[in-house]
């Protein structure tokens, strides 16, 4: 074979490089940030992005030349390593090896070799650490979550996995602008908002595969399973979420992009377009998918995501939904 690997490999990783650079223009790239937090994330997955993809082209980049270079040759005319005189020319004929002289001097013995391979990832992985703190804390530590609302009252939304749906369980239309307003009776309202997530109620809403709320509106998803483990992924919002059997956890996010719109003719509303003019735009279709495989059906665990323009339009939605929706007991 001789030098063909070194082409292939070469080859591989060109295409690797093309492929990341053309992603973003053929559509195959992240998609577009629909929540306030979603650019803190991106963020990270940029910087963790660009650390692995240096040491990819770096030791990529030395396998293709140290394949190209030393390639197999026939009995009697191997390859002679080390670093006595003679050694020293055959290894350092070439510029490229001048320049890595430096570097074959002081990493020329096994132990420091391990050294460097040991010290310089545990430097990358601490500043990855540090960087990632107040983006893992603002998006999963409950105690952040005020802060991370702007101090808007959240409404809260139940959310039951299983296989393989997704079943949505809202207040009714009355007892969530009680919520938003503090209610005529602020006692029993602030008991209602805190028991929400255990205590269900008859005038609840059960909607299957739909989550709607508004923009600019701290939204809490309250996510448990019915059975096995499912893991709760809205790409558009960057979230995923596992979901645990026997446990119920808080998943908040504030949508930052409306991407539904009432249609009058088919008198229902319709995701994946301009709200002001009704024009489709596929980039706002915000899916919810199961990222946890979790049985045969696990494809078609997919329900969406409704954002409304303003709090009137998602309370007109919730109050045909409380008229129209059959209502049941979990």
């Amino acid at each position: 074979m001789g030098k063909s690997w070194s082409y292939l490999f070469a080859v591989v990783m060109i295409a690797c490089g093309g492929l990341i650079a053309a992603a973003p223009v053929i559509g195959w790239w992240l998609p577009i940030r629909a929540a306030s937090h979603a650019e803190s994330i991106d963020r990270l997955f940029y910087i963790i992005m660009a650390i692995t993809g240096f040491f990819f082209v770096l030791t990529e980049g030395l396998l293709v030349i140290f394949m190209y270079q030393y390639a197999a040759r026939p009995l009697g005319q191997e390859h002679v390593f080390g670093h006595d005189a003679d050694a020293q020319k055959v290894l350092w004929t070439s510029t490229f090896k001048r320049l890595f002289r430096p570097v074959s001097a002081l990493l020329h013995d096994q132990h420091r070799v391990e050294l460097a391979w040991t010290l310089v990832p545990a430097v990358i992985l601490l500043y990855i650490a540090f960087a990632q703190v107040k983006t893992w804390a603002d998006v999963k530590y409950e105690s952040r979550m005020p802060q991370f609302a702007g101090n808007k009252k959240p409404i809260q939304i139940d959310l039951s996995a299983r296989q393989f749906e997704w079943r949505f369980r809202y207040a009714s239309a009355s007892r969530m602008e009680a919520w938003m307003s503090g209610g005529t009776n602020p006692e029993f309202t602030t008991n209602d908002y805190n028991t929400f997530a255990k205590i269900p109620q008859k005038d609840d809403v059960h909607i299957v595969n739909e989550l709607h709320t508004w923009k600019g509106q701290p939204t809490i998803v309250q996510l448990t399973t019915r059975d096995v483990i499912h893991s709760f992924n809205m790409p558009n919002m960057r979230i995923k979420q596992d979901a645990l059997p026997g446990k119920v956890i808080p998943v908040w996010f504030t949508p930052t992009i409306a991407n539904t719109w009432f249609n009058s003719k088919s008198n229902q509303y319709e995701d994946a377009v301009e709200p002001k003019k009704g024009h489709p735009v596929p980039e706002l279709e915000f899916n919810i998918a199961c990222a946890e495989l979790c049985g045969w059906g696990h494809y078609r665990m997919i329900g969406k995501v409704y954002v409304h323009e303003t709090q009137e339009e998602f309370f007109t939605w919730l109050r045909s939904a409380e008229a129209n929706a059959h209502r049941h007991t979990p």
